[in-house]
């Protein structure tokens, strides 16, 4: 399927993703700027351990929120967030420093409890009878923005200007540039409402039902996100910093070399069928373990580069029929209520995964990734039994 044969809502919500891009990197650039300022990799699992503390919401009543009200706005409220985060990295300094980190974290942490809006949304504005193709374009484009800006930005920050102050300045730039994003969301994004106060669809879901459905895909979904939760970019700043002594450049290509990956793997999504989603998914594992081996045994740059190469491979399939997946069970009422159910799941995770991680590498630098080995081929079995129960269309 070509880009131009999408709808126009769909073409204009990937364009989104595109340009907003740039940003994710500051989720690389904050550690690096803390480890900078003298703390220790312990010392910010903790910082970032203590903003999700505090930062403990119900997602599951927003998911319900959401369900009455149009989706757009949460989607403008994560962008208006997100600023307001950046800004406070921006304030970082001085004695002051771990307060506005925790404050920007926990700022951005709220933010994040609306992030299961984003497949609600796909949920309808992609075609449901090519789903497949585009979530490959949902990867391709934003990936390719990656591969162009991330070395340029990482280049700046690692070779021309390298100092605290000018890590700062970036964070209150991308801070105004994401601001950006708040009218286009309200112009040119679809209006939806998932469904009216008066629906009581919702009230009538059958646990028991929802759990035959649901079920081996939530626990599948858990592990996969308590291996992933294990390798965040404090683990892959700290990784380039003490185990190959590089800077924000060696980031941000081994970043791109992630984002060439994924854009290589959407063409190969295409040429597996949905029968073989299942199958997919499997391999699409086993060869991120190959990936993620291949990287936590090598101090050699080039090979890591060629480790997060092959690792992105097999993520990106994963995504891809992972998600495939979660659309061919979920029904339009359910949208919001499942997707929060799962954001929730996510957000215990994530309360305690930032001290696991520091603690893991400050023991050594290639821990988190061996754990995540283990949790993500804990996954490949339960693919095994979805597939015989479980049929998932493109």
């Amino acid at each position: 399927m070509r880009f131009k044969e999408l709808p126009a809502e769909a073409r204009r919500y990937i364009l989104y993703h595109t340009l907003i891009s740039p940003i994710l990197i500051t989720w690389y650039m904050l550690p690096f700027y803390l480890l900078m300022t003298g703390y220790n990799v312990l010392e910010v699992g903790v910082i970032f351990t203590i903003a999700q503390v505090v930062s403990i919401p119900v997602t599951l009543i927003l998911g319900k929120v959401f369900t009455h009200v149009d989706l757009r706005k949460g989607l403008m409220a994560i962008d208006l967030m997100g600023s307001i985060s950046l800004v406070c990295y921006y304030l970082a300094y001085g004695p002051l420093a771990p307060l506005m980190v925790v404050m920007g974290e926990l700022i951005d942490n709220i933010a994040g409890t609306l992030y299961f809006l984003y497949p609600a949304y796909e949920r309808i504005v992609y075609p449901e009878d090519r789903m497949k193709e585009a979530l490959a374009w949902h990867l391709r484009l934003p990936e390719l923005s990656t591969i162009i800006v991330y070395p340029i930005i990482g280049y700046i920050l690692g070779y021309l200007y390298a100092d605290v102050k000018c890590f700062r300045n970036t964070f209150l730039l991308f801070a105004i540039y994401e601001l950006m994003f708040i009218p286009y969301i309200f112009f040119c994004f679809k209006p939806i409402v998932l469904s009216s106060k008066e629906d009581k669809k919702e009230r009538s879901m059958n646990l028991r039902d929802l759990w035959n459905r649901y079920g081996l895909y939530i626990v599948a979904d858990l592990l996969f996100i308590l291996a992933w939760s294990l390798t965040p970019g404090l683990a892959l700043v700290y990784f380039v910093l003490k185990r190959l002594k590089g800077n924000m450049f060696h980031v941000a290509l081994i970043e791109a070399a992630i984002s060439t990956a994924t854009l290589t793997s959407t063409y190969i999504t295409d040429l597996i069928k949905p029968d073989r989603a299942f199958q997919a998914l499997q391999i699409g594992t086993f060869v991120t373990i190959i990936g993620l081996s291949l990287m936590a045994t090598t101090n050699n740059f080039i090979m890591i580069l060629i480790a997060a190469y092959i690792t992105r491979i097999g993520d990106a399939l994963v995504f891809v029929f992972k998600r495939t997946w979660l659309y061919s069970i979920m029904t339009r009422e359910e949208a919001s209520v499942m997707s929060a159910t799962l954001s929730s799941i996510r957000k215990v995770i994530s309360i305690v995964s930032p001290f696991i991680v520091g603690l893991l590498s400050y023991v050594d630098p290639r821990m988190p990734y061996i754990a995540c080995i283990i949790l993500l081929a804990t996954t490949i079995p339960i693919y095994y039994v979805a597939s015989k129960c479980t049929n998932v269309r493109s």
